[in-house]
């Protein structure tokens, strides 16, 4: 049985996020307690409201800390996974659970791409989910509207059949929006975030943290890691640890590849997903690639426990 652990990227973070499980797991209370930030973590995760901690330079290591303590519990349980992957920020909790970065390296990086990140921009952005378009329609739209502008639109995300992200200056935007809608293109949402993520207007934070990480060590991973950037599984033949460096320093303003990447997680013979966040979000993608793929959720005791016993059958 091949195991992988998912974790969630903005949108998956809810107020009172953890703290059942600092409650009733020492391994979790004892990492919580064990980190600087600078702001109130705790207060944060356990009381602020979803518009507080939706936030960027709050949600990003508030996710990294609450994905990580999850993980520690799961390990003390004795669930380690096979593979592991991420979206966006979630990625770095990937990073984490796979032995390239610790726990505390994680937290800091995710602190500081959280703050770049919503200062990356000077520019009013917008980010849109559009459902049931072709991307080829999509990115010609794009393409002419940020000609027509000079504010460039662009996909941020494809995250599973029939769904895709944009980002870019928010009236550009709206005129993409528009011409989707003259094309019959009526399901469209847009996302609750700050900036146009994994796009080239995160420029600023991808030099920011390539700063950062001139004092962090990266290692080679110890299992398996998919990657955003392309879609592709880590592959140590082909790649050093200071390549993911790189790679980091990349996805933070590219495209992210989660449908590839989480067909490839399929290919790589996964039995097993469990999505480590909130509001089932990857869940979602994963229906739409395979249906019956078996996907866990685990956010709190109950979700945790239930996943436990079930492993253990």
């Amino acid at each position: 049985m091949k195991i992988c652990f998912l974790y969630g990227g903005q949108g998956s973070q809810k107020t009172g996020m953890g703290k059942d499980l600092y409650e009733n797991y020492p391994v979790f209370k004892e990492f919580y307690d064990s980190l600087s930030t600078n702001f109130d973590l705790k207060d944060y995760s356990f009381n602020q409201s979803d518009e507080e901690i939706s936030k960027t330079q709050y949600t990003q290591p508030l996710m990294v800390a609450f994905q990580i303590g999850i993980t520690k519990i799961l390990k003390d349980k004795g669930i380690v996974p096979d593979i592991v992957g991420g979206l966006s920020i979630g990625e770095y909790s990937a990073l984490y659970t796979s032995g390239v970065i610790t726990d505390k390296d994680a937290i800091l990086i995710a602190e500081k791409r959280g703050v770049a990140m919503s200062k990356s921009s000077n520019v009013s952005c917008k980010m849109m989910a559009i459902i049931g378009a072709p991307v080829d329609m999509v990115r010609d739209i794009c393409e002419k509207v940020s000609e027509k502008t000079g504010y460039d639109v662009q996909i941020s995300n494809l995250n599973c059949p029939g769904q895709i992200v944009i980002a870019g200056e928010a009236n550009a935007i709206d005129e993409v929006v528009s011409i989707l809608k003259e094309n019959k293109i009526r399901k469209i949402i847009q996302l609750n975030v700050s900036g146009a993520f994994h796009t080239s207007y995160m420029q600023n934070a991808s030099a920011e943290l390539e700063n950062i990480f001139k004092d962090i060590e990266f290692s080679v991973p110890k299992i398996d890691l998919g990657l955003n950037v392309d879609g592709k599984i880590y592959d140590v033949s082909k790649y050093t640890k200071d390549d993911i460096k790189n790679i980091m320093v990349k996805q933070v303003k590219s495209t992210v590849y989660f449908e590839e990447e989480l067909r490839n997680m399929i290919s790589n013979g996964v039995d097993i997903f469990v999505e480590i966040g909130f509001s089932s979000v990857i869940k979602g993608f994963l229906k739409k690639i395979d249906s019956e793929k078996k996907v866990y959720e685990v956010y709190s005791v109950e979700t945790l426990e239930n996943f436990v016993n079930e492993m253990k059958k």
